[in-house]
């Protein structure tokens, strides 16, 4: 069972992600993260257990912000390709406003031991689903070519999303619905059904002014 989260316990963790996204769980020691907070070792373990304890609790905390975010886009009766631009904003912006508890969800939950691996595991499964039901549902809908594979199309946008934590900066010219609509752009581009995309190049070509 987790502990309650004190102000120097929150600070102890503000300090574990940013060490676990930077140097990963296996290269930061527990004496790292001491001296990040200005404790001892000793004083340190007044407030957590294990470094175990501390990468549980902040990958389950990474976990709940992406699924609260995904929950009422994949209730929405809007068309998929809505959907799946609201869901890429969402995922993005996690990114951008939350970087460390990001970053430790999406590439050191491996590290993760017993049943809390088998729990996130899950979790990421039913996370990568929803997007999968989004896509699908486009299928359905006429909105997405009918030999997209759900699977591998959601796969790959999760792929390109999940590394946006290692380069996205919130400070520079482009804001994370930017990006994200960037991303979604280029997928759904590739994911309409080709008479839908060859009409989409017909107009271009006939409107006058466009380069």
């Amino acid at each position: 069972m987790s502990r309650p989260r004190t102000g120097q316990r929150e600070r102890i963790a503000r300090a574990g992600g940013t060490l676990f996204r930077d140097k990963g769980y296996h290269g930061t020691s527990m004496a790292d993260i001491g001296e990040a907070v200005g404790l001892r070792k000793a004083s340190l373990y007044s407030h957590v257990s294990t470094k175990q304890e501390m990468l549980r609790d902040l990958v389950e905390r990474g976990a709940a912000l992406f699924m609260e975010g995904i929950a009422p886009i994949a209730e929405a009766t809007d068309p998929a390709p809505i959907r799946l631009r609201d869901a890429m904003r969402m995922h993005l912006r996690v990114v951008a406003e939350h970087p460390d508890l990001a970053g430790v969800f999406l590439h050191e939950w491996r590290r993760l031991e017993g049943d809390a691996l088998a729990r996130i595991g899950g979790l990421r499964d039913r996370y990568e689903g929803l997007w999968r039901a989004i896509v699908a549902d486009g299928i359905g809908q006429g909105c997405f070519r009918r030999d997209l594979d759900p699977r591998f199309a959601a796969l790959a946008l999760l792929s390109a999303a999940n590394w946006s934590y290692q380069w996205f900066d919130p400070r520079g010219p482009l804001s994370s619905d930017d990006v994200a609509d960037r991303f979604t752009d280029l997928a759904l581009g590739g994911m309409e059904p080709k008479a839908a995309a060859m009409e989409s190049d017909l107009t271009r070509i006939e409107e006058p002014g466009l380069p």
